[in-house]
């Protein structure tokens, strides 16, 4: 989950009216990432080739709560769900966007068969 915090830092910080270069207590640090993250949601797209562009074709959007085993270990959990390619994960905090992280995972694309997930 350490992979986490470079992505929610700047929301946590602004969530907490500090400034970049602060250096609040650590505890409470942690408590309002811990609160971010169980109101977040992360989307996850694959970054499609379609002749001289991506295509972004949604995969899943799961509660962080939910989705331990994309926080323990996201390579695993993306390659065994959708396969081989290169993904977006975008966090939400709520209705607030906070980040976004890609990734590149290597097998058999699966996600080809699969159906796009629409989000509103």
């Amino acid at each position: 989950m350490d992979w986490l915090w470079p992505i929610y830092k700047e929301h946590i910080f602004r969530l907490l009216n500090l400034a970049k270069d602060a250096e609040p207590d650590q505890s409470v640090l942690q408590h309002r990432f811990m609160k971010s993250l169980a109101a977040s949601t992360a989307t996850l797209y694959i970054m499609e080739p379609v002749g001289d562009t991506i295509r972004f074709k949604g995969m899943g959007r799961w509660p962080l709560t939910e989705a331990s085993d994309l926080l323990a270990d996201p390579h695993s959990f993306i390659a065994a769900g959708f396969g081989g390619g290169k993904y977006k994960v975008n966090f939400h905090d709520g209705y607030t966007f906070v980040g976004t992280h890609n990734f590149r995972t290597y097998g058999d694309e699966l996600w080809r068969d699969m159906d796009e997930v629409l989000f509103e």
